[in-house]
């Protein structure tokens, strides 16, 4: 699905982690254009998309990816049971919020109930990310959450990946926590925006950099681990 210009022109939950390192990634993003491929990127939308839509297993083709929604389905279940008991909320999928006009994020997977509520994110993929307790992205989700839902006090978030061991880690948010780490993205939001921002090379925000071939602090920073 195409994002709208709206959300293309302002930074995403998934990029506040890079531009909390490198305030330059995401006007650095904005301008150059991604050079390598993107058949991985592809193949997790996919996935992401067999999920929002909840297609049967049995009408997943690919084995791989029956076998992701597989495990997604199962790890979603167990942490939600975990918040819920046996109680259902209303559940919505790829829903996008908005921090007033400074970032936005669409959740994978929301239930609410009452002043509880859980989000998932899902990593279809294989390979490891920061666990949930750690995650930023997942970090901004949940204050997206608590941003848009006066009502929410807990926000239970967990981070699925279905091919990992385990295929979930979980982390508990309060609101009062939330609304201090919401400052901070606050802040990280406008060095991004802001004029002659920073450039800071590192290994977490210089891998899908699109201007890292052109970034001449990256280049520096490349040259003196070189020369040591």
């Amino acid at each position: 699905m195409e994002r709208s210009e709206k959300v293309q022109a302002k930074l995403s939950a998934s990029k506040l982690e890079a531009s909390s390192l490198c305030p330059a990634y995401f006007q650095a993003n904005q301008r150059f254009t991604w050079q390598g491929d993107r058949d991985s990127a592809n193949e997790g939308t996919i996935r992401h998309e067999i999920e929002e839509n909840q297609v049967p297993l049995d009408k997943i083709d690919d084995d791989e990816r029956r076998k992701c929604a597989y495990r997604s389905r199962l790890a979603i279940q167990e942490c939600r049971e975990k918040v819920f008991g046996s109680e259902d909320g209303v559940i919505t999928r790829e829903e996008r919020y908005w921090y007033e006009d400074l970032w936005s994020g669409q959740l994978d997977y929301m239930e609410a109930l009452g002043v509880n509520v859980f989000i998932a994110d899902y990593k279809t993929l294989h390979g490891s990310h920061t666990p949930a307790p750690n995650n930023i992205q997942l970090l901004a989700q949940a204050v997206l959450v608590i941003k848009n839902h006066p009502e929410v006090e807990n926000v239970f978030a967990a981070l699925i990946e279905p091919f990992n061991d385990p295929t979930y880690t979980t982390v508990k948010y309060t609101r009062k926590f939330l609304e201090e780490k919401a400052m901070w993205f606050e802040e990280v939001a406008k060095r991004a925006y802001s004029k002659d921002p920073d450039q800071v090379p590192g290994g977490k925000q210089c891998k899908w950099c699109s201007a890292l071939y052109v970034c001449s602090s990256a280049r520096s920073h490349l040259l003196s681990c070189i020369n040591k």
